[in-house]
């Protein structure tokens, strides 16, 4: 009976063989909660943010409705030109409609760049682009608050909650009306 050859390995093949299977070790290995980076937590909110959050917090509270903050990522159907403005997603809690709710609060770095960007969004989903990103019923509070922008889009045929024309009831009485133009 005849013996195979045993493989040989050349150069540093061996060494990096052991290399890579500790490093998959080390893969299945769960990290402590301490080794978990610091950007995964949510960015403080800012001055101009917070007085924003906190007219919104009492346009809603009057009407029996909470907002809280959310800390998701929430990209609306927006113009290209917002890609990189400050964000914050706070939510109006709407027991029948969980994932609803959503108002988006973009910070601007002065009070006529936020009016220049509230025009610009406000024209962005009058537009066919912007349209098609709404169902067909859409309606929209947008609201000029300092140098930022509160935005709000619902649908009432899509809304399950009956309390959501509420929310936008309440977004439209902070700050100043961004008017959407007729398409």
């Amino acid at each position: 009976m005849s013996r195979l050859p045993a493989p040989r390995w050349r150069g540093g093949a061996l060494v990096a063989l052991a290399a890579a299977i500790v490093a998959v070790a080390g893969c299945a290995a769960p990290a402590a909660p301490s080794a978990l980076p610091a950007a995964t937590a949510a960015p403080p909110i800012s001055p101009a943010v917070a007085a924003t959050e906190v007219q919104l917090a009492g346009a809603l509270r009057a009407r029996g409705l909470v907002l809280e903050e959310t800390g998701l990522v929430v990209r609306p159907g927006e113009p290209a030109s917002f890609a990189a403005v400050p964000r914050t997603a706070f939510r109006a809690i709407l027991p029948d409609d969980p994932s609803g709710g959503l108002v988006v609060v973009y910070e601007l770095p002065d009070v006529a760049s936020a009016a220049t960007a509230a025009a610009e969004l406000a024209a962005y989903v009058a537009s066919g682009p912007g349209r098609v990103q709404y169902p067909p019923d859409a309606r929209f509070a947008l609201r000029q608050v300092g140098s930022t922008i509160a935005f709000f889009a619902w649908s009432p045929a899509s809304s399950p909650d009956a309390r959501t024309a509420d929310v936008a009831a309440a977004v439209a009485t902070v700050g100043t009306e961004v008017p959407i133009p007729r398409g």
